[in-house]
């Protein structure tokens, strides 16, 4: 995994970000709809990992109010993007939040914690199973870790059409170090998102303002890129001209 590449395609998309993470922000949506159902109480003390410009953190706070809110993504330019969340309003009574750079797998993250999340990030990690472990040193008993990441069958059609892309772990596998890791899962499910797009290139243009391009260095000439749109539309492509990019998210939270 090249740390280094998938740092700068984010950091090359935080400003197109909000507007082409159409299923990522169905996803967090998703997860904060699950944690009010799974939560026992208000978590007070809360460390997310991968936060980006803060897709899932806004969503989170919209429906909890924590005493203190962690922040955490590889990217320090995202800080920027989430300056809105960083500077106290006067006269509100807001969380305590803060930002730190760096990667989740090396860097110190404040422990002590009643809920850990990861929206949309776990799949750029070396060592998932490490990571969860850690989590669980993290976070107090009783407390939750809750994960979202994206099965086998995440952008299948792209994998299928450029024979590249990232290893993706079964909802079961994940499961697994869950357990592996002390952890007793308190929800484990998946499903699939299908958007569409206009042509193949619409496809590849959300790909890359979303950031999630960081797997390898293609260079797109004119003509790999009309054969990979000749290929995708033959393949996918329905009558209209219109094609679809499947997302698999998966859902995990698990209490200590």
């Amino acid at each position: 995994m090249d740390k280094q590449l998938i740092r700068t395609r984010f950091a090359k998309s935080i400003r197109s970000y909000a507007e082409y993470a159409q299923a990522q922000t169905v996803i967090a949506s998703r997860l904060c709809s699950l944690l009010s159902a799974v939560l026992l109480e208000e978590p007070r003390r809360v460390l997310e990992v991968g936060c980006g410009t803060g897709t899932f953190t806004r969503r989170f706070l919209e429906q909890f109010r924590p005493e203190e809110m962690a922040l955490n993504d590889i990217c320090p330019e995202v800080e920027e993007a989430l300056a809105d969340l960083l500077t106290p309003q006067a006269g509100e009574s807001t969380p305590q939040i803060s930002f730190t750079a760096g990667d989740a797998e090396l860097c110190s993250l404040p422990g002590d914690r009643d809920l850990i999340v990861s929206c949309s990030v776990l799949q750029w990690f070396e060592d998932p199973g490490a990571f969860i472990a850690r989590c669980r040193t993290l976070v107090r008993g009783g407390g939750c870790i809750a994960l979202t990441t994206f099965g086998p069958d995440n952008l299948q059609e792209v994998t299928a059409v450029t024979g590249t892309g990232l290893s993706y772990l079964p909802l079961g596998w994940l499961q697994g170090l869950l357990d592996e890791a002390g952890l007793r899962t308190v929800l484990a499910e998946d499903e699939h998102l299908t958007l569409h797009f206009p042509s193949p290139t619409e496809v590849l243009r959300h790909l890359k303002h979303t950031g999630v391009t960081g797997v390898t260095r293609t260079s797109w000439t004119r003509g790999r890129l009309a054969e990979f749109s000749a290929e995708y539309s033959s393949r996918y492509g329905d009558g209209d001209g219109s094609v679809p990019l499947t997302y698999h998210p998966v859902y995990l939270i698990a209490r200590k």
